[in-house]
């Protein structure tokens, strides 16, 4: 084959992989005839402690969990509190750019609203993130009373519909369906055995096994049955499958991501026995979890339809313009960056209405790492004056958060716009008409599930949440 040839195929090679392959970057990096009109930043909180206390954790593994510094059971840490400033202030330099903030706190203010549903690590992110957007303010957080002491949380109707009682759900009805897509959940230990070897590894690493009776090391929760069943506790939006072992496959395996993203020391994170490649691959079985709980047609249109809904019709106000106030938005007619921040759960139910995936460097796919948000913007054509919705998924990479990286414009976050399956019929863009995501969003939301408008009592601002 002569030289010419060569470079023939080179160029054709370099040409391929340049079009498989989505380049990740600024959402609006360059000048593309629009104007951007309103952003909603719906996001999962930060880094937390582990959501299991140190004596439950003592039952699944050979060797005591690290401690998080005394940090409470399932409570945003300091270094995640950090970290959401920093995604914050990235956000403030892309969206002064963008001409949505002006650097006036007060105007910026009137412009923004924040809420978060009923938990610390959330409302505390919403907070942290709030005072790296717009930096010196104090952030107003919208949100339902959080626990405290022996008084239970108020449960977020938006986020959490079933314990609201805005959404009836059948769990005869759920259960089967899941089980016509995983079946009865035998299978599931097989398909998932690369997985389950790893998290079995680090808890009883070869020549260790767990100790009936002992105080630690009693239980290896990868052995323990894995049966798609109705929740037999109180119904919650997560919580209508009763998935057997996986709930506590999930509570051991846990705290690893957490404690690299959190700056253990390596020796402490999963006891130095997963690679960073293992550590995300372990978190495939996290995403089965949401397959399972959160993604099944019928469970995914009860528990996500309300806040779709609520998307929608933020994005919808603005079209319409602040001299129409639509009941059932976030915030009012005036708001134009929304941050809404809850559990990974929540992202991954929305996600799902509009069948979005994504794949972040370092991490599995559709996998909603700590801090990582589903954006949608409102944008508006220069020339034709149509009203365009543009959405990606952002998050910190693994070591953006581990160390604290500093976040602007010329070093972002890692970001992928995503396609919405039946929005775009251009080759080369994946902005969507208004028209035409409203239209999608519309028929995945199950009006039977989204709380009439007239009986909505938006929560407040929450103040005195504890930082620890």
């Amino acid at each position: 084959m002569n030289s010419f040839k060569c470079k023939i195929i080179l160029i054709c090679l370099l040409l391929t992989l340049a079009i498989t392959f989505p380049v990740l970057a600024q959402p609006n990096d360059a000048d593309d005839g629009t104007i951007l009109k309103e952003i909603i930043i719906f996001g999962r909180h930060s880094i937390r402690s582990a959501t299991s206390d140190p004596s439950s954790l003592a039952q699944f593994a050979v060797d005591p969990y690290p401690d998080f510094s005394g940090v409470p059971k399932g409570y945003l840490t300091p270094r995640g509190q950090q970290a959401a400033v920093l995604l914050g202030a990235y956000f403030h330099d892309y969206l002064l750019n963008e001409g949505l903030l002006t650097g006036d706190i007060q105007t910026d203010l009137s412009c923004s609203y924040f809420r978060a549903n009923s938990i610390q690590r959330s409302n505390i992110t919403a907070a942290k993130f709030g005072a790296g957007l717009i930096p010196g303010a104090t952030i107003p957080v919208h949100s339902y009373p959080i626990a405290d002491g022996n008084t239970p949380a108020v449960p977020d109707p938006v986020f959490d519909p079933i314990l609201a009682n805005v959404a009836t759900v059948d769990p005869v009805r759920a259960v089967t369906e899941v089980q016509g897509i995983f079946s009865s959940g035998t299978a599931i230990a097989s398909a998932y055995s690369g997985e389950l070897s790893l998290i079995r590894g680090v808890l009883y690493p070869p020549g260790t096994q767990p100790t009936p009776g002992a105080p630690q090391g009693s239980i290896d929760p990868t052995s323990l049955p894995i049966t798609l069943i109705a929740s037999t506790s109180t119904l919650y939006t997560g919580g209508v499958i009763n998935i057997g072992g996986l709930n506590l496959i999930s509570s051991a395996a846990d705290p690893f991501v957490m404690q690299y993203a959190d700056n253990f020391s390596l020796d402490d994170v999963a006891w130095d026995r997963l690679s960073l490649d293992a550590l995300s691959q372990q978190t495939r079985i996290i995403n089965l979890i949401f397959n399972i709980e959160m993604l099944p047609p019928y469970l995914n249109r009860v528990q996500s339809s309300n806040v779709a809904s609520h998307v929608l019709r933020t994005l919808e106000q603005a079209v319409l313009g602040e001299h129409v106030c639509l009941p059932g938005i976030f915030g009012n007619n005036t708001s134009r960056v929304h941050v809404i921040i809850s559990s990974d759960a929540y992202v991954i139910g929305l996600a799902g209405l509009l069948r979005l995936h994504w794949l972040l460097p370092g991490y599995q796919p559709d996998y909603c790492a700590p801090g990582g948000a589903l954006v949608f913007e409102l944008r508006q054509s220069i020339k034709t004056k149509e009203y365009l919705v543009r959405v990606f998924y952002t998050a910190q990479t693994f070591d953006q958060l581990r160390n604290l990286t500093p976040l602007t414009r010329d070093t972002p976050p890692a970001i992928m716009q995503l396609a919405v399956p039946g929005g775009s019929n251009s080759a080369t863009d994946l902005d969507v008409r208004f028209t035409t995501f409203k239209k999608l969003l519309s028929e995945a939301i199950d009006q039977k599930y989204v709380q009439p408008f007239r009986e909505e009592v938006p929560p407040g601002v929450l103040d005195n949440v504890p930082l620890d």
